[in-house]
């Protein structure tokens, strides 16, 4: 007895399909029968090209793998955000952990699309000297040094 309906939308099948209504339930029911290992085969690919050394990433000071941005990595496999593990590891806080390549690129980008005029946009949100909210994190080591040579002064911390 031949099948009447599509296994995936429950439509009519036409006279010269046999399961699927169209190419789109097929690929759609194949999807979903071989999501599972897809899965699994693109996470060993990562982590295989992970365990590489490369200059032009960025090592994970917890797993020791390295990858290009650091800070996703740690908020999606550790569950720890990129201030936390900033400050946790004594790295400089305002500051993204990428490379230099990455951080040039990035730049370019925004200058080629001119996203950078959105921080103008932004500008209304940006904290005012004196605010209570501003206050939330303390500054880092590495931050307080930089203004101390900026400005040649002590500044407490």
């Amino acid at each position: 007895m031949k099948q009447k309906k599509c296994k995936i939308c429950n439509n009519p099948l036409p006279i010269r399909f046999k399961f699927f209504c169209s190419s789109k339930c097929r690929n759609k029911f194949y999807y979903i029968k071989n999501k599972d290992y897809n899965y699994q085969w693109q996470l060993n690919k990562r982590n295989k090209e992970a365990e590489k050394p490369s200059d032009k990433k960025i090592k994970c000071l917890i797993c020791g793998r390295w990858y290009v941005q650091v800070c996703s990595h740690t908020v999606q496999v550790h569950g720890l955000d990129g201030r936390r593990y900033r400050e946790y590891f004594d790295l400089e806080v305002k500051r993204g952990v990428v490379p230099q390549w990455y951080r040039k690129l990035k730049g370019d980008q925004a200058l080629d699309n001119l996203t950078y005029k959105n921080l103008r946009k932004g500008r209304k949100y940006w904290f005012v000297p004196g605010d209570k909210k501003a206050g939330k994190y303390k500054r880092s080591h590495i931050t307080l040094e930089k203004l101390r040579v900026l400005f040649k002064t002590k500044i407490k911390s």
